[in-house]
């Protein structure tokens, strides 16, 4: 069975573009669920649990967005870690 997350975690790359891809991940799956009941529900609904859902994994997922830039950040200029 495909899992996105483990594939994620258990990849070679550095572990700013694995929290980077994780936080897309979390913006994509809170996203899903009011784009599809606005394809597929009712013209005239008005989904506000949904639009919160998706409002708080955005932000949570553009936190974990600059975190994975910073992670990068330290890894590749400010760490004196030899790889």
């Amino acid at each position: 069975m495909f899992n996105p997350i483990t594939k994620i975690l258990r990849s070679n790359s550095q572990r700013g573009i694995k929290v980077i891809a994780l936080s897309l991940l979390l913006v994509f799956v809170s996203a899903a669920p009011i784009m599809l009941y606005v394809v597929f529900g009712p013209a005239d609904g008005n989904p506000v649990g949904l639009g919160l859902l998706f409002a708080a994994g955005a932000l949570i997922g553009h936190i974990g967005f600059v975190i994975g830039i910073l992670l990068l950040l330290w890894d590749n200029f400010i760490s004196n870690k030899k790889t």
